[in-house]
């Protein structure tokens, strides 16, 4: 009985999502879903910019991605600094990254105290933004309710960074696409729209000749500022797309990659806790396009492939959080690549050997990307979520893997 009940859920579920869909697989279509999500713009605090200067302590936040609401001095060794989100209510992802040093060397401690949120993020410390190491988490103590979070700190003339997590911000973004147009396949390099503050929406195509009829995986990431090690198995995802290897030659006839690295660069480089400039989850936008920044992208993959009359295939959203999960889109929606999904992931899962990512699948309840890929294209959608602590080598070996078995998977695929 309870079968049944299910299976007559989501078939009213499925009637729900696609009401609305009628235009065609070319023409950008808008979709109503069981729990819909307001986008309409909300209002924001701006954080205030400047470099604080308490006895011979200084400490800022005046540079991009930074987060420091407030720094003040407890007693003469311990200083607070004040961590408030851009608007609430909000997801509980307290970013904050600031720089800080002392005319004399001398060991300090921080206290990190949070307005609406609750102590995550490890803080990382960092003398040039190159190397960052996590500090000790035996030496930081976390109150009861975790509404703050305190830790040693030794400091010098030199800055120290201090952060949630490495920070890339949009300026570090357009380094990393300039290296890679030295790589072969890497190509199209393009801004395809504004951000709600005028920043470049980015985007570039891994692919072989033309993009003419070619099956199509769309990549993207960094939807939520603070979700860096999603954007870091992003890297490393794509270079290993670009490297070769006896696959290739054969992927790259059939299939064409699209890729759109960083879809909120207000959120990030304001250094945001969840949202855009405008106060709104973009990963809750992919029903009625309200926000420019997913306008642009979902339009511009639309006409794209009607362009090159592709057929859109896969969508992988990079992201993070607690631990590694994919989310995909319950088995009882069929997509253009049936059963890829537990193939793929099972195949990853074996060759990682002890690290072992969780499997969710979920009904399309809410506007988020691969409910839209499914919608929009046929195509199987995937939220790739990578641990907040997860670290960095397994990542990369993670990713790594996880296109080879692509590769292999798709090749071998039945037309």
């Amino acid at each position: 009985m309870l079968q049944k009940y299910k299976y007559l859920f989501l078939l009213f579920l499925l009637y729900l999502i696609t009401s609305s869909c009628s235009s065609g697989y070319y023409v950008r279509n808008t979709f109503s879903y069981p729990t819909p999500v307001n986008t309409k713009d909300k209002k924001i605090q701006y954080q205030i910019k400047r470099l604080y200067h308490i006895d011979d302590i200084y400490a800022d936040n005046l540079f991009d991605a930074a987060r420091m609401n407030n720094f003040s001095k407890i007693n003469d060794s311990t200083f607070q600094v004040n961590i408030s989100p851009e608007n609430i209510p909000i997801n509980d992802s307290p970013w904050y990254a600031f720089r800080i040093r002392s005319e004399q060397p001398k060991r300090i401690y921080l206290q990190l105290k949070y307005t609406n949120g609750h102590h995550r993020y490890i803080p990382k410390i960092s003398r040039n933004r190159e190397i960052w190491k996590k500090v000790d988490t035996a030496e930081i103590r976390i109150s009861k309710d975790r509404r703050s979070a305190i830790f040693p700190l030794k400091i010098d003339s030199a800055p120290t960074w201090v952060s949630a997590q490495k920070i890339i911000n949009s300026t570090d973004l357009k380094k990393w696409l300039n290296k890679l147009k030295n790589r072969e396949r890497a190509t199209e390099f393009s801004s395809i729209g504004k951000s709600e503050l005028g920043r470049e929406i980015h985007f570039f195509r891994i692919g072989k000749g033309s993009s003419k009829e070619k099956k199509v995986i769309l990549l993207m990431s960094r939807q939520h500022p603070p979700e860096v090690t999603g954007f870091l198995a992003l890297e490393y995802f794509i270079d290993e797309l670009l490297s070769k290897h006896d696959l290739s030659d054969d992927f790259y006839q059939k299939y064409d990659i699209w890729v759109f690295p960083l879809l909120n660069p207000d959120g990030v480089d304001l250094g945001h806790w969840r949202h855009n400039a405008n106060g709104v989850d973009l990963n809750r936008d992919w029903a009625y396009f309200r926000q420019a920044e997913i306008n642009t992208i979902s339009q511009f993959i639309v006409n794209r492939a009607k362009k090159y009359h592709n057929k859109v295939v896969l969508g992988i959203d990079f992201h993070s959080t607690i631990k590694d999960i994919y989310y995909v889109c319950d088995d009882s929606f069929k997509t253009s690549l049936p059963d890829l999904k537990k193939y793929w992931t099972q195949s990853i899962d074996q060759l990682m050997g002890n690290f072992q990512s969780m499997y969710a699948p979920s009904p399309l309840d809410k506007p988020v990307s691969k409910a839209w890929f499914y919608l929009q294209f046929g195509a199987t959608g995937m939220t790739y979520e990578v641990g907040d602590q997860t670290p960095e080598k397994i990542i990369e070996k993670k990713a790594r893997i996880a296109v080879v078995t692509l590769m292999d998977l798709l090749i071998n695929y039945p037309e």
